[in-house]
């Protein structure tokens, strides 16, 4: 029997966002609950976070989570107040921690299934900062209620950017030097020809010069071909890495954790990044 790689050692993050990111960050958790609650109740929103967990976690053999995930009010209530945001969070701290002295190269960022584009603003504002300039973002997912929301969230964080509905793997470009690739939990959605597809697509783009980042669920069985992939990218330069987030959550998350029973004093995530150069 052929040995098992073995896991990487977990990266330990934690701290705040940065003053002026914090500030933005809490005012898009606001505007994006007023645009839920109301209509629907707070503990309409609660029922609706619990729902999602179960489709994503207990209930994952089921159905692929793309087909009906989103499919009513209380579930995207929660997916736009509460997961994004955390998402959020998770990727500003793994772009901070993998990508810290490539961010001021960037020219363009692409994120494929934005959803409501938390991991594009993210990535947006951090190569922003770093270079003193704006980094265009072009946030691509089938949704059009997602893209609706992303308009809000882009709009929050000065981002300047593009959407466009489109879905994986016919929207991947070719792929070019400063570009970053972001596939923030999204391929764990894809059905199995359609995420090898991404996978040859991801290889071309590498091999013109972008960069990339793959962000899933630590549970294995969310992601069982994650070693397969991280055999086939690391000829391309990804490294394979796991986080653990500690976030400083704002009240408005920290009361919906408390309110489900979810308590996400710790965000854990598998991660595949780069080339780096």
């Amino acid at each position: 029997m052929a040995e098992r790689t073995p896991r990487p050692r977990p990266r330990q993050l934690a701290g705040p966002l940065p003053g002026a990111l914090a500030a933005d960050f809490e005012a898009w958790l606001e505007k994006v609950r007023a645009r839920h609650v109301p209509p629907l109740t707070s503990r309409e929103l609660h029922a609706g976070v619990r729902a999602l967990s179960a489709r994503y976690v207990e209930r994952r053999g089921e159905e692929p989570v793309s087909g009906r995930a989103l499919d009513g009010a209380g579930k995207r209530a929660a997916f736009a107040s509460y997961y994004a945001p955390l998402h959020f969070l998770v990727a500003h701290h793994a772009l901070a921690a993998l990508f810290a002295d490539e961010l001021g190269d960037l020219e363009r960022i692409l994120d494929f299934g934005c959803g409501s584009a938390a991991v594009g603003a993210a990535a947006a504002r951090a190569a922003g900062d770093a270079r003193g300039a704006p980094v265009p973002l072009l946030g691509v997912d089938p949704s059009g209620w997602a893209l609706s929301e992303a308009r809000t969230t882009l709009a929050c964080f000065g981002v300047r950017g593009r959407l466009r509905r489109a879905r994986l793997p016919a929207a991947l470009p070719r792929g070019a030097t400063g570009d970053l690739w972001l596939f923030g939990w999204t391929l764990n959605e894809l059905a199995p020809d359609e995420r090898e597809a991404v996978r040859g697509g991801i290889e071309a783009g590498v091999r013109r010069g972008a960069r990339v980042l793959v962000i899933e669920p630590l549970a294995g069985s969310v992601t069982p071909w994650w070693p397969e992939w991280r055999e086939a990218l690391a000829s391309g330069g990804l490294v394979d890495d796991e986080l653990r987030v500690r976030p400083d959550l704002p009240a408005r998350l920290a009361e919906i954790d408390r309110a489900t029973g979810l308590r996400h004093a710790e965000l854990g995530a598998r991660v595949l990044h780069g080339p780096h150069r």
